[in-house]
């Protein structure tokens, strides 16, 4: 097991109020070297400590740094690149080259530790992949081999749009049926841009030129949209420094150390600050007061707030593919919603797959939508006694390569008069022609009948009258659809009486929609289960008489014999 001064190898994210360029990062770097045990045993004979010391010190490579937030420090191998104008192309690469310049009239200079900014060209490379344990035996996960070649934003470039790469988005050929790893590598960008810094060091000899490896992550930092900074690896905190080893013949051995540097606020701030919090905090407090209220939203006297959430999932077994749905809610007699309130949807083209004998599209689609109802006719005498909830009709779809859609088919589904969670299958139809050649013209150029008025689904609009018949009207039986909602009611009246069954019914008559409409919905559901216990009857009686002749068979080809 690990011992509690290992260092933390591991990333540490932290989440701070405080501006992020107050940030401070100590970093110090030792080289540790076998050619330091030389000298120091020959010294220890001699009995020279101090000699011993100044030795040590001369032969030790010590380097210690602060590091702001996007601080920008040259290494070696930077300031031999922009000092020549000449390889400076961009206007970034000529600010470099200034401060190389300024830097250099200074005087001259080795440092190992140096940065990378978020601008930088090595900031927008892929991150390595990080491993959780010291084995060399050890693989990366797909995950975290996806992950590290996920980019954090498009990065523009040349002056054409052509030369942008990333930042190009071309007008036509969007989709890509079979995306190339190269293709699937560039499009991924993560949702929330971030910033990064790396702290990084030149392990080679100092008296050598660069030579690709010599550079060295110590520390990267990732700052996202939300204030998280990750720091990979965590702080010592009084740990065991961390160890780097240079990839070159020699094998020379660092020790770093990386220490929260920032400075650390009086007590007297601290108060200041947190006054001021409070301060903000109690005034967005009486803001948000302020626009909703501190009473509970009602509907006004005497009116049924219906408000229904729901979700299109899925539809199956249609003749053809590609399928989409359009549906509306048809209000009814007595029914308002607000002027904004959105009450038509057309879902997406989707494509079905076989699952076991059926053929399913999943659209997922989801709607909601809020009424409000009032009964105005009191002293009517013809009035409806029964009193009609809002239908959702639907109209099924299909849209081929030739860009032709066909309806497939036409259903509707009743609101439900009290509140719950519902969960419908719905079977559709579709109109049918006078001769066979409304389904040729349906197989070979598309298009089908369609009705003129969609209301005819359910009861027509300009239906006027006790009965509504629909015989003679030709149809034919299409696939399913499966619809999710929940059905929620609010009035003031629940607020006078418990949410039982009783009060419930009560409510409804105030509200003028009588509970008879409630009555039949569960007669409805009383024959369905009937009509469903019938067919299991009939089901069981008809396997017992197939039983009941085999062994009459067998009875008679045994006297046979």
């Amino acid at each position: 097991m690990a011992d509690l001064s290992d260092p933390d190898l591991g990333a540490a994210y932290y989440r701070s109020s405080d501006p992020v360029k107050n940030l401070k990062i100590r970093v110090k770097l030792s080289r540790i070297s076998s050619s330091n045990i030389v000298p120091h045993s020959n010294l220890e004979q001699d009995g020279s400590n101090l000699e011993m010391q100044k030795v040590q010190e001369s032969l030790q490579d010590i380097e210690e740094r602060v590091f702001d937030w996007q601080q920008k420090e040259f290494s070696k191998h930077e300031v031999d690149l922009y000092q020549n104008i000449a390889n400076c192309t961009t206007q970034l690469e000529k600010d470099y080259n200034a401060k190389v310049t300024e830097i250099l009239n200074k005087g001259p200079q080795n440092n190992r530790l140096f940065t990378y900014v978020d601008h930088d060209k090595f900031s927008q490379q892929d991150e390595a992949v990080f491993f959780m344990t010291n084995s060399p035996k050890e693989t990366p996960t797909i995950l975290a081999d996806k992950m590290a070649h996920l980019r954090r934003r498009k990065i523009g470039g040349g002056k054409k749009p052509r030369d942008r790469g990333s930042a190009f988005v071309p007008k036509f050929n969007i989709v890509e049926e079979v995306p190339s790893e190269e293709l699937r590598n560039k499009n991924h960008i993560m949702a929330a841009p971030a910033q990064v810094m790396y702290i990084m060091a030149d392990l080679g000899p100092k008296d050598r030129p660069f030579e690709e490896g010599d550079e060295v992550v110590l520390c990267s930092l990732q700052l996202d949209a939300n204030g998280v900074l990750c720091i990979r690896p965590d702080f010592n905190r009084g740990r065991k420094p961390y160890v780097a080893e240079t990839a070159s013949l020699g094998r020379e051995v660092f020790e770093y150390t990386i220490e929260h540097d920032s400075k650390v606020m009086s007590r007297q701030e601290q108060d200041k600050e947190i006054k001021m919090y409070r301060e903000v905090y109690g005034r967005h407090k009486d803001f948000l007061s302020a626009c909703v209220g501190h009473e509970f939203e009602l509907p006004p006297p005497e009116v049924l707030r219906l408000l229904v959430c729901g979700e299109i999932e899925k539809a199956k077994n249609f003749e053809y593919d590609d399928l989409y749905i359009h549906f509306f809610v048809d209000i009814p007699k007595n029914w308002k919603v607000d002027r904004h309130q959105q009450l038509s949807w057309v879902t997406q083209t989707c494509a079905t797959k076989v699952e076991g004998r059926d053929n399913v599209a999943h659209f997922s689609f989801p709607f909601e939508f809020d009424m409000f109802y009032k009964d105005e006719s009191y002293s009517d005498e013809n009035k409806d006694p029964f009193p009609h909830f809002p239908f959702i009709l639907m109209e099924v779809l299909s849209l081929d390569s030739w860009n032709r859609f066909r309806t497939e088919g036409y259903t509707y589904v009743a609101i439900p008069p009290r509140p719950g969670v519902y969960k419908e299958t719905v079977h559709c139809w579709r109109p049918l022609g006078t001769s066979f050649v409304s389904e040729m013209r349906r197989f070979f150029i598309g298009g089908t009948p369609e009705l003129e008025d969609s209301t005819y689904t359910a009861i027509p609009s300009t239906f006027d009258g006790p009965y509504l018949s629909k015989y003679g009207f030709r149809t034919e039986t299409t696939g399913s659809v499966d619809i999710k909602f929940n059905v929620i009611m609010q009035s003031r009246s629940f607020l006078e009486k418990k949410a039982s069954k009783k009060s419930l019914g009560s409510l409804l008559d105030t509200l003028g929609i009588n509970t008879v409409q409630q009555n039949i919905q569960s007669v409805l559901d009383a024959f369905k289960k009937a009509r469903h216990r019938m067919v299991i009857a009939r089901e069981n009686a008809t396997r017992e008489l197939l039983k009941d002749s085999k062994h009459k068979d067998d009875l008679f080809s045994r006297t046979n014999r």
